[in-house]
């Protein structure tokens, strides 16, 4: 099948973007039917971000077989700035004046070597397949995210850091891990982790409180207690002493971030 990219240099217009608002399409084709113009009410979730169609059968196409698309969805991702180059796709840092254009996504590179492979490739869609490829794609694009990780930990691995690469798609949000293992493991069984994952998406500013989350009812600015270092508010001094006086920060978080708990107090924001 003849892969149909479009060679529109986008700009960089996706300062603000948001998953609400969308990118930026113009310019940008259909992934499926590389002809015709993407929609932003046709889109699917994918790594992440999303991946925009021309109409619902382009995107039915796609939903039933991704894998088909895979160089077509990550160049698109790459187009409309939901995902940045942080290193060469064949491998190492990125060197000052090695770039190649591919389909309207500069793309960097580390030597003459690896630069002329991709120019010298016969056509668009040889280049595309080098540069936006599975393998490619996760050494040299990592999503590019609004969302603060300073000080976020891995929830399986609490001494390590979360990285914006590390991402699994959650509750309309997105929580982060320190590697592809953690993630992995999230993914397989996300309920058993749900309180975690829950104190994340609130930690990170994902979601915001409406209530208490054990009483459902107004909170008051004066009723605060900290779980696992994330201040909450409580309704009352009550609910407060309820989570103080429980034995360790585990019974606090399944007080506060059960998947019960946390449809009474927080909301996407």
């Amino acid at each position: 099948m003849k892969l149909l990219l479009s060679a529109v240099v986008i700009s960089a217009a996706w300062v603000g973007w948001s998953m609400d608002d969308g990118p930026d399409l113009t310019g940008v084709k259909c992934i499926v039917n590389g002809n015709a113009a993407a929609k932003a009410d046709k889109h699917s979730e994918y790594h992440g971000g999303h991946v925009y169609f021309c109409c619902g059968n382009c995107k039915a196409k796609f939903d039933a077989g991704p894998d088909k698309f895979t160089v077509k969805a990550n160049h698109q991702l790459a187009l409309t700035g939901q995902y940045v180059q942080v290193a060469s796709p064949l491998g190492g840092k990125c060197a000052e004046g090695m770039s190649v254009n591919v389909g309207g996504v500069e793309v960097c590179f580390s030597n003459k070597k690896q630069m002329k492979k991709v120019a010298d490739a016969p056509d668009l869609a040889a280049k595309a397949k080098l540069v936006f490829g599975k393998k490619a794609f996760a050494k040299g694009f990592q999503p590019k995210s609004n969302i603060d990780l300073a000080g976020v930990k891995c929830m399986m691995m609490p001494a390590k850091s979360v990285k914006a690469a590390q991402a699994v798609d959650y509750k309309d949000g997105q929580v982060f891990f320190c590697c592809k293992g953690c993630a992995g493991k999230f993914a397989k069984d996300p309920a058993k982790f749900a309180e975690m994952a829950n104190q994340q998406l609130f930690a990170t500013g994902q979601y915001q409180q409406t209530g208490c989350p054990i009483s459902g009812g107004d909170v008051d600015d004066e009723a605060v207690v900290s779980v696992n270092g994330v201040d909450v508010k409580m309704c009352c001094g009550n609910c407060v002493n309820k989570i103080e006086t429980q034995p360790d920060g585990a019974a606090q978080a399944r007080l506060v971030f059960s998947d019960k708990a946390f449809q009474k107090g927080f909301a996407k924001k």
